[in-house]
């Protein structure tokens, strides 16, 4: 009986084999999926001093490859973990007090995400009038994240 011998794997085999060799060589740690972000620890100031709630966005300057990053801040700090945080580099950011990211998000859950009524936005802004502890930054401000994790950023805005 003749038995058949084989010299080199076929395609299939050679395929698995490459793959084995990739996979053991770049790792599967997952810190590959979080491209690059970090997490971040907040602290808030507006005119001197702490806000008692609000959300802080990040809107990442060009040139930097980062999401839109929502940070829920409560008497003046927030933080996000890397799966939600920044990657390090220049932000605009800009704060929004007595709003929290999870009010927005229930807001627009609520209501299909779909903009508000126009009663809806006038009870909103009168509200934040006669609500003297709302603080309201100026402007925007330019901000750099730095290239550690956790990273901890210090956002300090002129009061309006």
């Amino acid at each position: 009986m003749k038995t058949r011998q084989r010299s080199f794997p076929n395609s299939a085999e050679a395929m698995l084999l490459v793959g084995a060799v990739l996979l053991l060589v770049t790792g599967c740690d997952g810190a590959e999926e979080l491209n690059g972000r970090v997490a971040i620890d907040v602290t808030v100031q507006v005119g001197g001093e702490t806000p008692e709630s609000g959300t802080l966005v990040l809107k990442p300057q060009r040139g930097v490859r980062s999401p839109l990053i929502r940070i829920s801040i409560e008497d003046g700090v927030g933080s996000a973990p890397a799966e939600k945080g920044p990657v390090p580099g220049g932000y605009s950011a800009s704060f929004r007090s007595g709003t929290t990211s999870g009010d927005i998000d229930d807001q627009l859950t609520r209501t299909g995400r779909e903009m508000p009524s126009a009663r809806a936005r006038v009870s909103a802004a009168s509200s934040r009038q006669t609500d003297r502890s709302a603080l309201t930054p100026r402007s925007d401000v330019s901000v750099s994240v730095p290239d550690e994790n956790p990273a901890t950023l210090l956002v300090s805005f002129d009061a309006a």
